[in-house]
Protein backbone atom coordinates (compact mmCIF):
# COMPACT_ATOMS: atom_id res chain seq x y z
CA UNK A 1 0.00 0.00 0.00
CA UNK A 2 1.72 3.45 -0.74
CA UNK A 3 -1.44 5.75 -2.08
CA UNK A 4 -2.12 8.07 0.25
CA UNK A 5 -3.57 11.63 0.42
CA UNK A 6 -5.09 14.16 2.63
CA UNK A 7 -8.29 15.90 2.88
CA UNK A 8 -7.92 19.89 2.44
CA UNK A 9 -10.74 20.11 5.35
CA UNK A 10 -7.02 20.11 7.08
CA UNK A 11 -6.03 23.13 5.22
CA UNK A 12 -8.67 25.53 4.74
CA UNK A 13 -5.98 28.45 4.58
CA UNK A 14 -4.46 27.06 1.36
CA UNK A 15 -4.34 28.20 -2.56
CA UNK A 16 -4.31 25.88 -4.56
CA UNK A 17 -1.10 26.25 -5.16
CA UNK A 18 0.32 25.71 -1.86
CA UNK A 19 -2.13 22.39 -1.64
CA UNK A 20 -0.42 21.09 -4.27
CA UNK A 21 3.14 21.97 -3.91
CA UNK A 22 2.75 20.94 0.18
CA UNK A 23 1.57 17.76 -0.50
CA UNK A 24 4.36 16.71 -2.85
CA UNK A 25 6.75 18.45 -0.02
CA UNK A 26 5.40 15.94 2.76
CA UNK A 27 5.53 13.03 0.17
CA UNK A 28 1.56 12.46 -0.40
CA UNK A 29 0.66 11.14 -3.47
CA UNK A 30 -2.86 12.97 -3.30
CA UNK A 31 -5.42 15.14 -2.46
CA UNK A 32 -9.14 14.73 -1.78
CA UNK A 33 -11.25 17.84 -2.04
CA UNK A 34 -14.17 18.32 0.09
CA UNK A 35 -16.21 20.97 -1.88
CA UNK A 36 -19.56 21.82 -2.94
CA UNK A 37 -21.32 22.47 -6.17
CA UNK A 38 -23.04 25.63 -5.23
CA UNK A 39 -19.20 27.43 -4.29
CA UNK A 40 -19.49 26.60 -0.60
CA UNK A 41 -16.60 24.75 0.19
CA UNK A 42 -16.25 23.02 3.37
CA UNK A 43 -12.73 23.59 3.40
CA UNK A 44 -9.58 23.83 1.69
CA UNK A 45 -9.53 25.73 -1.88
CA UNK A 46 -12.75 25.46 -4.38
CA UNK A 47 -12.23 23.51 -7.34
CA UNK A 48 -15.72 25.23 -8.57
CA UNK A 49 -14.07 28.01 -8.46
CA UNK A 50 -11.01 27.31 -10.05
CA UNK A 51 -10.48 27.29 -14.04
CA UNK A 52 -10.27 23.37 -14.53
CA UNK A 53 -7.40 22.90 -17.02
CA UNK A 54 -5.59 25.31 -15.00
CA UNK A 55 -6.59 23.17 -11.34
CA UNK A 56 -5.53 20.15 -13.14
CA UNK A 57 -1.96 21.55 -14.63
CA UNK A 58 -0.75 22.92 -11.22
CA UNK A 59 -1.22 19.31 -9.34
CA UNK A 60 0.24 17.24 -13.03
CA UNK A 61 3.26 19.94 -12.42
CA UNK A 62 3.22 18.89 -9.03
CA UNK A 63 3.14 15.13 -9.71
CA UNK A 64 -0.03 14.61 -7.19
CA UNK A 65 -3.38 13.63 -7.82
CA UNK A 66 -6.55 15.01 -7.36
CA UNK A 67 -7.80 11.69 -5.80
CA UNK A 68 -11.31 12.65 -4.89
CA UNK A 69 -14.08 15.16 -4.98
CA UNK A 70 -15.40 15.07 -1.51
CA UNK A 71 -19.10 16.69 -1.40
CA UNK A 72 -21.91 17.09 1.50
CA UNK A 73 -24.40 15.44 -0.71
CA UNK A 74 -26.55 12.65 1.15
CA UNK A 75 -30.15 11.19 0.32
CA UNK A 76 -32.74 12.66 2.24
CA UNK A 77 -35.93 10.55 0.82
CA UNK A 78 -37.44 14.07 0.04
CA UNK A 79 -38.59 14.33 -3.71
CA UNK A 80 -37.39 18.04 -4.36
CA UNK A 81 -34.25 17.54 -2.22
CA UNK A 82 -33.29 14.97 -3.45
CA UNK A 83 -33.90 15.88 -7.28
CA UNK A 84 -31.43 19.17 -6.04
CA UNK A 85 -29.09 16.91 -4.83
CA UNK A 86 -28.93 14.32 -7.93
CA UNK A 87 -28.33 17.65 -9.79
CA UNK A 88 -25.42 18.63 -7.45
CA UNK A 89 -24.02 15.24 -7.96
CA UNK A 90 -24.24 15.19 -11.25
CA UNK A 91 -22.20 18.85 -11.33
CA UNK A 92 -19.63 16.71 -9.65
CA UNK A 93 -19.34 14.26 -12.16
CA UNK A 94 -19.06 16.68 -14.67
CA UNK A 95 -16.22 18.68 -12.64
CA UNK A 96 -14.24 15.05 -11.86
CA UNK A 97 -14.02 14.34 -15.64
CA UNK A 98 -12.29 17.94 -16.44
CA UNK A 99 -9.81 16.90 -13.62
CA UNK A 100 -9.43 13.64 -14.78
CA UNK A 101 -10.26 12.38 -11.04
CA UNK A 102 -11.87 9.31 -11.11
CA UNK A 103 -13.91 9.44 -7.70
CA UNK A 104 -16.79 11.44 -6.48
CA UNK A 105 -18.06 11.13 -3.03
CA UNK A 106 -21.19 11.84 -1.18
CA UNK A 107 -22.57 10.47 2.22
CA UNK A 108 -25.31 7.96 3.20
CA UNK A 109 -28.78 8.65 4.24
CA UNK A 110 -30.39 9.97 7.82
CA UNK A 111 -32.81 7.14 8.63
CA UNK A 112 -35.93 9.12 10.31
CA UNK A 113 -37.43 8.14 13.48
CA UNK A 114 -39.64 5.50 12.88
CA UNK A 115 -38.41 4.96 9.45
CA UNK A 116 -37.91 1.18 8.89
CA UNK A 117 -33.94 1.38 8.04
CA UNK A 118 -33.98 -1.27 4.92
CA UNK A 119 -36.53 0.91 3.41
CA UNK A 120 -34.16 3.86 3.59
CA UNK A 121 -31.36 1.95 1.96
CA UNK A 122 -33.35 0.45 -0.89
CA UNK A 123 -34.75 3.76 -1.36
CA UNK A 124 -31.32 5.24 -2.10
CA UNK A 125 -29.87 2.83 -3.88
CA UNK A 126 -33.11 3.70 -6.47
CA UNK A 127 -32.12 7.32 -5.96
CA UNK A 128 -28.46 6.22 -6.81
CA UNK A 129 -28.76 3.59 -9.77
CA UNK A 130 -28.97 6.14 -12.50
CA UNK A 131 -26.71 8.52 -11.18
CA UNK A 132 -24.56 5.45 -11.18
CA UNK A 133 -25.07 5.24 -14.90
CA UNK A 134 -24.07 8.44 -15.48
CA UNK A 135 -20.63 8.46 -13.61
CA UNK A 136 -20.03 4.87 -15.69
CA UNK A 137 -20.46 6.75 -18.98
CA UNK A 138 -17.70 8.91 -17.62
CA UNK A 139 -15.19 6.83 -16.21
CA UNK A 140 -15.78 8.15 -12.52
CA UNK A 141 -16.85 5.93 -9.56
CA UNK A 142 -19.32 6.95 -6.86
CA UNK A 143 -18.22 6.11 -3.52
CA UNK A 144 -20.87 6.30 -0.40
CA UNK A 145 -18.92 7.31 3.02
CA UNK A 146 -20.54 5.60 6.39
CA UNK A 147 -21.30 8.89 7.75
CA UNK A 148 -24.34 9.43 8.66
CA UNK A 149 -27.11 6.40 9.73
CA UNK A 150 -25.27 3.59 7.78
CA UNK A 151 -21.97 3.49 10.17
CA UNK A 152 -21.21 -0.28 10.06
CA UNK A 153 -20.61 -2.74 7.58
CA UNK A 154 -23.77 -5.10 7.83
CA UNK A 155 -25.79 -1.80 7.21
CA UNK A 156 -23.85 -0.44 4.52
CA UNK A 157 -24.62 -4.08 2.52
CA UNK A 158 -28.33 -2.56 2.48
CA UNK A 159 -27.45 -0.40 0.07
CA UNK A 160 -24.62 -2.02 -1.39
CA UNK A 161 -27.27 -5.23 -2.25
CA UNK A 162 -29.53 -3.00 -4.30
CA UNK A 163 -26.90 -1.32 -5.98
CA UNK A 164 -24.66 -4.38 -7.82
CA UNK A 165 -23.24 -1.56 -9.85
CA UNK A 166 -19.42 -1.71 -10.83
CA UNK A 167 -19.62 1.94 -10.55
CA UNK A 168 -20.71 2.26 -6.64
CA UNK A 169 -18.33 1.60 -3.92
CA UNK A 170 -17.44 3.03 -0.34
CA UNK A 171 -15.61 5.22 1.24
CA UNK A 172 -15.17 3.74 4.43
CA UNK A 173 -13.81 5.59 7.40
CA UNK A 174 -12.99 3.78 10.22
CA UNK A 175 -13.33 6.13 12.66
CA UNK A 176 -17.16 6.26 11.89
CA UNK A 177 -17.00 2.50 12.30
CA UNK A 178 -15.19 2.40 15.72
CA UNK A 179 -17.77 5.26 17.15
CA UNK A 180 -20.51 2.70 15.96
CA UNK A 181 -18.58 -0.18 18.14
CA UNK A 182 -17.25 -1.93 14.80
CA UNK A 183 -13.40 -2.89 14.25
CA UNK A 184 -12.01 -3.72 11.43
CA UNK A 185 -11.55 -7.09 11.63
CA UNK A 186 -15.48 -6.64 10.78
CA UNK A 187 -15.61 -3.97 8.29
CA UNK A 188 -13.36 -5.25 5.42
CA UNK A 189 -13.57 -8.27 5.41
CA UNK A 190 -17.09 -7.79 4.67
CA UNK A 191 -16.45 -4.80 2.38
CA UNK A 192 -13.93 -6.59 0.72
CA UNK A 193 -13.86 -5.19 -3.00
CA UNK A 194 -16.47 -2.51 -2.69
CA UNK A 195 -13.89 -0.47 -0.55
CA UNK A 196 -12.72 1.53 -3.43
CA UNK A 197 -11.66 4.43 -0.64
CA UNK A 198 -10.56 4.65 2.96
CA UNK A 199 -10.67 7.73 5.25
CA UNK A 200 -8.13 7.46 8.35
CA UNK A 201 -8.60 9.03 12.07
CA UNK A 202 -7.77 8.94 15.37
CA UNK A 203 -9.89 9.78 18.73
CA UNK A 204 -10.35 9.11 22.13
CA UNK A 205 -13.92 7.09 22.46
CA UNK A 206 -14.40 7.09 25.79
CA UNK A 207 -16.38 9.65 27.03
CA UNK A 208 -19.70 12.47 26.09
CA UNK A 209 -18.50 11.56 22.08
CA UNK A 210 -15.20 11.10 20.30
CA UNK A 211 -12.52 13.80 20.93
CA UNK A 212 -9.88 13.39 17.49
CA UNK A 213 -6.19 13.00 17.98
CA UNK A 214 -3.50 12.67 16.41
CA UNK A 215 -3.06 9.40 14.70
CA UNK A 216 -1.74 6.56 16.61
CA UNK A 217 -2.94 8.58 19.93
CA UNK A 218 -6.67 7.49 20.40
CA UNK A 219 -8.23 4.19 20.49
CA UNK A 220 -9.29 3.58 16.92
CA UNK A 221 -7.79 0.56 15.27
CA UNK A 222 -6.26 2.31 12.30
CA UNK A 223 -3.36 0.26 12.11
CA UNK A 224 -5.35 -3.17 11.91
CA UNK A 225 -7.35 -1.30 9.09
CA UNK A 226 -4.44 -0.67 6.89
CA UNK A 227 -2.81 -4.40 7.93
CA UNK A 228 -6.28 -5.69 6.91
CA UNK A 229 -6.91 -3.69 3.86
CA UNK A 230 -3.33 -4.69 2.54
CA UNK A 231 -4.72 -8.21 3.07
CA UNK A 232 -7.43 -7.86 0.96
CA UNK A 233 -5.37 -6.62 -2.03
CA UNK A 234 -6.65 -2.63 -1.43
CA UNK A 235 -5.12 -0.63 -4.19
CA UNK A 236 -7.26 2.74 -3.43
CA UNK A 237 -6.21 5.56 -1.56
CA UNK A 238 -5.77 6.14 2.19
CA UNK A 239 -6.76 9.68 3.39
CA UNK A 240 -5.61 11.12 6.45
CA UNK A 241 -8.81 13.28 7.22
CA UNK A 242 -8.23 15.56 9.85
CA UNK A 243 -10.49 18.51 10.43
CA UNK A 244 -9.26 21.85 11.64
CA UNK A 245 -12.20 23.01 12.80
CA UNK A 246 -12.27 19.00 15.20
CA UNK A 247 -8.57 19.23 15.73
CA UNK A 248 -8.72 23.01 17.14
CA UNK A 249 -6.34 21.84 19.52
CA UNK A 250 -3.72 20.38 17.70
CA UNK A 251 -0.68 22.29 15.88
CA UNK A 252 -1.02 23.46 11.99
CA UNK A 253 -1.55 21.21 8.83
CA UNK A 254 2.17 21.95 8.48
CA UNK A 255 2.93 19.96 11.52
CA UNK A 256 0.40 17.41 11.59
CA UNK A 257 0.42 16.10 7.94
CA UNK A 258 3.66 15.61 7.91
CA UNK A 259 3.25 13.66 11.23
CA UNK A 260 0.56 11.75 10.01
CA UNK A 261 2.00 10.33 6.64
CA UNK A 262 5.12 9.33 8.74
CA UNK A 263 2.80 7.14 10.99
CA UNK A 264 0.99 5.55 7.61
CA UNK A 265 4.50 4.78 6.32
CA UNK A 266 5.59 3.39 9.36
CA UNK A 267 2.51 1.19 9.85
CA UNK A 268 2.04 -0.08 6.32
CA UNK A 269 6.49 -0.75 5.58
CA UNK A 270 6.78 -4.48 4.99
CA UNK A 271 7.49 -7.06 7.34
CA UNK A 272 10.99 -8.35 7.26
CA UNK A 273 11.24 -12.03 7.24
CA UNK A 274 14.26 -13.24 9.61
CA UNK A 275 16.77 -14.20 7.30
CA UNK A 276 17.19 -18.41 7.95
CA UNK A 277 20.77 -19.51 10.24
CA UNK A 278 23.27 -21.21 8.24
CA UNK A 279 23.55 -24.98 9.37
CA UNK A 280 27.11 -24.59 10.35
CA UNK A 281 26.37 -21.88 12.44
CA UNK A 282 23.93 -24.11 14.06
CA UNK A 283 26.60 -26.33 16.06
Amino acid sequence: MNKFAFSTVACPNWDLQTIADRAKEYGYHGVEFQTGADGTAGAGADLFQAEPNAAAGIFKSAGVEIACLGSSIFFHGDRSRDIAGADELRKHLELAAKLNCGLVKILDTRVRPGQDRIAAGIAMARWLLPLADEAAGRGIAIVIENALSFRTAREMWTILEAVPHPSVGLCWDVCTAAQAGERPAVSVPMLNSRIFHAHVRDAKLEGGGPAYCKLGEGDVAVQNFLTRLMGIGYNGYVVVELDKASLSGLPEPETVLPEAIAQLKKWTQPVEKAKPVPAAAKH
